[in-house]
Parts: C-alpha cells; structure tokens; sequence
C-alpha cells in the first residue's frame, strides 16, 4: 500500500489531494476531514480533503487482501501558517560598555518546529535560534531574546529580526523580517569629559551686563542633557536641549545673560550638567569648578556708580517735593 505524497503538507484551511494505492481491493479511508472523491482506478482512489482546520490531521486507509487479510496504511498531515507578523520590540538610548536584551516575537505561526528566527544588526549576523524540539503542532506566537553589549558606533547600526518557515520540499518557504518602522537604532552614551563655567563681557557693551558660558565637553546625546546655572545656592536657570538631534560625542555651549550687581561681588557661580538618558537608571551628573564673579569694572566703581545712581534719585525726589510745596505754598 502506497499514499502520495509520502509526507503531505497544507495550509491551514487549505485543501489537498492524496492518492491511495494498494495491490489489493475495496481501498477505503477513515479520517475526521472533510473529504470529497477525486478518481479512481482498478488499484487507486483519489481524495481531495477539504477546508483542514485540525493541526496534524491522520488519516487511516486499508484495504481488503487474499484470504481474509487486510493492509492498513497512516498519513499524518502537517498543517502549517506563515508568519502574520514579525516585530523587534524597541531599544532604550544604550549606554557604551552596557549588555541589553534584544527581543524579537514571531506571531500565530506553525508548526514553530520548522521554525528559524534571526537577529541581525546591520548585516552581521548575531544570534540564531531554531525549534526542532518543540512538539506542539499548533500555531502560537515565539519569542527570541538575545543579549548584547553596546559598542561606540552602535548609532549607526540598525537591529533587525527575520523569520523563516520552511516546509520543503514537500512545501514552500516563508521568509518575513519585521517590517522599517520597527528597526531600532540604538546610540551611544558618553558623560561629559568636562564642564567648565566662564564669565565673559556681554556684547551689548552695557557696563555690567555680562554672559554666564557653560562648555560641556564631548557628551553625547545632546538631546538628554539639562545644563543649570547657579549664583551661590540661588538657581538662575534650567536649559534642556530637546531641539538638538546630533547622536555623536559632540561639544555644547549654554550661555545665559546676567546683570551683576554690587552684592554679586563675591559671590560664586557654577554650572550643574544632568544628562537622563534612562528611567529605569539614575541619571550622570557633573558640576563645574566655582568662579567667583567679578566684572572688568572694579567693585569701588560699580559701589560708586550705584551710590551716584542713588544720590541722584534721592536729588530727585527732593527736588519734586521741593517744587510742589513751594508751589502749593505761592498759589496762596
């Protein structure tokens, strides 16, 4: 007795043909599919087994011999699905020198045994996973993860996950990789080498109108740093640098304009660096030296231009009530 295909496959839902042969008489088959004659000849019959919604169908077919005897033959058909979706799920900003799981899910596919995902960053290939184990026929969702370490130029290297189902020979072979919008682009974190705080003349040319320099050095990514000023323990300001793309190690300057006055004499300033890059992390942070504020014009001049600048207000004041008494006193 003979069935072809020896080792049938279809999709699930799908239909297929088999033919039962046998040197014998009165071939029959027994099976739960739905089943429709397809030919027959003196030593064969054809069925065509329709809408297969079972996962790994059997199907018996016997048939009668010489004295009394009877031959029985099993077909088991595999049922498989293609892979409806393939996804990487997204990669956090990575840190240099730091291990990270990358993790790939293969949905509603079967059988997962004929099954091989790939995980690949740029076209290098990183982890290889099949599942010539796994006994369930039916079609289920897998997942892949693999660990790995980020390297400096990780921000130009996209990761990606294909999928392979392969039912040859006696079926095709499906190939997905998940689809653009899931590539996951990982950068590099570098803390800042250096943050320096600087006191320079404003270009204004007003006397003591001045800029408050912070120059972070080489850090990366621009778009995660926060850089504060500070006057003594007073905050001045907070800049986060949301509108900077740039992923490379790259060097950023905050300027922030400030009027010193006499009591600023003194006084230091310093410029805090915060660069958040996870929230499952706690964030780098570095701190300038202390600069004492001190401007081009001297502080007796500064004292002196400020008593001046009150003298002459007080001047002032006099002067108005002055005029209004003695105005007051010759209307009558």
């Amino acid at each position: 007795m003979r069935i072809w295909p020896e080792n049938p496959v279809v999709p699930f839902g799908g239909f297929i043909v088999l033919n039962f042969s046998a040197n014998c008489e009165n071939i029959a088959v027994e099976t739960s599919l739905s089943k429709v004659p397809a030919g027959d000849g003196p030593s064969w019959k054809a069925f065509n087994f329709t809408s297969v919604t079972h996962w790994e169908p059997q199907i018996l077919c016997h048939a009668d011999c010489e004295k009394g005897k009877a031959k029985f033959q099993t077909v088991v058909i595999t049922v498989y699905r293609a892979p409806k979706r393939v996804e990487l799920d997204p990669l956090p900003t990575m840190e240099v020198g730091e291990e990270y799981n990358v993790t790939c899910r293969v949905f509603n596919v079967a059988p997962i045994r004929n099954l091989t995902v790939t995980l690949c960053k740029g076209n290098e290939e990183l982890h290889k996973k099949t599942f010539e184990d796994h006994n369930n026929p039916e079609a289920s969702d897998v997942v892949v993860t693999h660990s790995i370490t980020a390297q400096q130029d990780n921000h130009r290297e996209e990761i990606t996950c294909h999928a392979a189902l392969d039912m040859r020979p006696e079926g095709p072979l499906f190939e997905k990789a998940s689809p653009d919008k899931s590539y996951s682009q990982s950068r590099a974190v570098y803390p800042p080498e250096q943050v320096i705080v600087e006191l320079q003349k404003s270009s204004t040319g007003q006397s003591w109108h001045y800029d408050l320099k912070c120059h972070v050095i080489r850090v990366a990514p621009l778009s995660n740093l926060t850089v504060t000023f500070f006057k003594g323990t007073e905050r001045l300001i907070s800049r986060k640098l949301w509108n900077y793309t740039k992923a490379e190690r790259a060097n950023v300057t905050v300027i922030h304009p400030i009027v010193l006055q006499p009591g600023d004499y003194g006084k230091e300033a310093t410029c805090h660096v915060t660069l958040d890059v996870s929230p499952h992390k706690e964030p780098f942070t570095a701190t300038s030296h202390k600069l004492e504020l001190k401007a081009a014009e001297t502080y007796r001049a500064v004292t002196v231009a400020a008593s001046a600048v009150a003298t002459l207000a007080f001047v002032l004041v006099g002067f108005v009530i002055y005029y209004l008494v003695w105005a007051h006193g010759g209307s009558k």
